[in-house]
């Protein structure tokens, strides 16, 4: 448990023990449905209050990667009658809700399935249990598809099973914006839900905000992913619009004004949350054609790897890095993936090198014939090297080196987050262009300057 936080009273529910206090008493456990990022940060929080939980995942290989994590109070499965026993008070559903860069609700909806009946085929005694939804959902979910199942299982919701909303905003890879640091949005479909999820939810977050209810709760992470995805496309927008222009600059000296944030044109969004919010709201939206500016977003943010793919076209590329941002290996919609369909589309040549992924991986990603196993061999070959994410390996050997290397034919790096935007000097073949630097996404010449020589 944290040092210096109190533990939740032992308040009682009906006569009876809530969800909480079955935590933390130890006489019932959680299960955390879904292994991922956010899954598994969820059971890191609640080995660290000392809760027993089982992590539940549908992929043998990652239930095996994760097993060594395995002791006093953790266990890992992948046998899902294990996490529908009568020893779980709290499961934290965190599977993707995400398939093919559309909203997906299947894989939740049959794990809110498994849990009503499983909930429904026991006698109704001692506490419900709480479900506490943390993946994103597309507006409507819990109306249109979850209530309905809780019905037909002969569940009364409040009584016999508790259901609550708490999507996450944390990030992995920043101090400070973990699950306990940043403010967290959660909602129940009743009160009781909603006060028994407060409960379990403060053990890990220091700062909650309730909803009204369940249709607010599933709206937040939609809407505030949403305006972070509109001011992202508007970036990209005004370096189409100012294509001479040293858009990054603009946008750099806008954001010093105290009520604008900074942004800078990109190859396009990436990850679960921004790409597909905008889809999420007008998937769910009961007016989706009032939400214009949320459908032009998504029309900018797909065509921006294509704009990419056509500039390069000159080929062969190399692709530096498959995951979607710097530091964590997750290629859910990365630029990467939408820029290899369209350079095989139109007849490129190219290979792909992430450090965080074997050339094994890439290939099941990509496709065979994917991956850069000799790294040298085909950045001394290349036209162009595209920089995706923010690895911070590319700003040391072998790729600096490799990039900076005299050359007698001429090199193309597009940058997509500046990386390298802070080095001092380039070869005189070599062109360097950040995404919205002017030009950026036209042919350089053989003998092209350096980009800082052009503004």
């Amino acid at each position: 448990m944290t040092a210096g936080r109190e533990r939740p009273s032992d308040t009682r529910f009906g006569g009876l023990s809530t969800p909480c206090s079955e935590l933390v008493t130890g006489r019932r456990a959680s299960c955390v449905w879904g292994l991922g990022y956010i899954g598994w940060s969820t059971v890191e929080a609640l080995r660290a209050e000392d809760i027993r939980v089982l992590g539940y995942d549908v992929s043998t290989e990652r239930v095996a990667a994760l097993r060594h994590s395995e002791g006093p109070g953790l266990k890992v499965t992948d046998g899902r009658e294990q996490a529908l026993t009568d020893d779980i008070a709290v499961h934290f559903v965190c599977v993707p809700t995400e398939r093919q860069a559309e909203p997906y609700s299947d894989a939740l909806l049959d794990v809110f399935t498994s849990i009503c009946r499983a909930t429904a085929a026991r006698p109704r005694s001692g506490t419900p249990p709480l479900v506490i939804i943390e993946s994103t959902l597309t507006p409507g979910t819990v109306e249109q598809l979850l209530l309905p199942v809780a019905v037909d299982a002969g569940l009364v919701l409040g009584r016999d099973l508790l259901l609550a909303l708490a999507p996450r905003r944390d990030w992995f890879l920043a101090e400070g914006y973990g699950l306990r640091d940043l403010d967290r949005v959660y909602g129940g479909v009743n009160d009781a839900s909603a006060t028994a999820a407060y409960e379990v939810l403060s053990l890990m977050c220091n700062t909650l905000h309730r909803a009204r209810g369940h249709l607010e709760a599933e709206l937040v992470k939609c809407v505030e992913n949403s305006y972070r995805h509109l001011e992202i496309t508007l970036a990209n927008q005004l370096t189409l619009g100012y294509p001479h222009v040293d858009m990054v600059e603009v946008l750099r000296l806008a954001g010093t004004k105290w009520n604008i944030g900074t942004y800078h044109p990109s190859f396009g969004t990436g990850g679960y949350c921004i790409p597909l919010s905008s889809r999420y709201l007008l998937r769910g939206a009961a007016h989706p054609e009032e939400l214009s500016l949320l459908s032009q977003a998504v029309e900018t943010d797909t065509r921006m790897r294509s704009l990419v793919a056509e500039s390069v076209a000159d080929g062969p590329v190399v692709i530096l890095g498959l995951a979607y941002k710097g530091g964590i290996k997750v290629a859910t919609l990365s630029p990467t993936i939408r820029i290899a369909e369209e350079l095989t589309r139109l007849g490129v040549p190219f290979s792909v090198h992430d450090p965080m992924y074997t050339d094994e991986e890439i290939e099941a990603l990509l496709g065979a014939g994917t991956a850069a196993p000799d790294l040298a061999t085909a950045i001394r070959g290349a036209a162009t090297v595209l920089i995706v994410p923010d690895h911070p390996e590319f700003r040391g050997e072998p790729f600096l080196g490799l990039l900076t290397e005299e050359r007698k034919s001429p090199l193309l790096i597009l940058d997509n987050h500046g990386v390298l935007a802070d080095h001092p000097s380039w070869p005189e073949r070599v062109t360097y262009r950040r995404a919205g630097n002017p030009l950026w996404l036209d042919t350089p010449t053989a003998n092209a300057p350096a980009e800082k020589d052009l503004v």
